[in-house]
């Protein structure tokens, strides 16, 4: 198993998101994303030791849900 590949045998297509990656992405800022996380209503996050990231094929994903949510 590489450094780059899951315990699964799957490789990520793309690097995982920082908060401040998804930020820009969004045109938000870091507290709004920081208070959807608390909230539970932004885009689906991981956490791994305190570190907060994104899947930029998920937060994509979301963004496309919001979009037809709402008309």
């Amino acid at each position: 198993m590489t450094a780059l590949t899951s315990e699964s045998g799957v490789r990520p297509s793309e690097p995982l998101w920082c908060p401040r990656d998804v930020a820009e992405f969004l045109n938000v800022s870091q507290a709004t994303l920081s208070r959807w996380r608390r909230e539970k209503v932004g885009p689906p996050f991981l956490q791994v030791g305190g570190v907060y990231r994104y899947n930029p094929v998920t937060v994509r994903a979301w963004v496309t849900k919001q979009e037809t949510d709402r008309g």
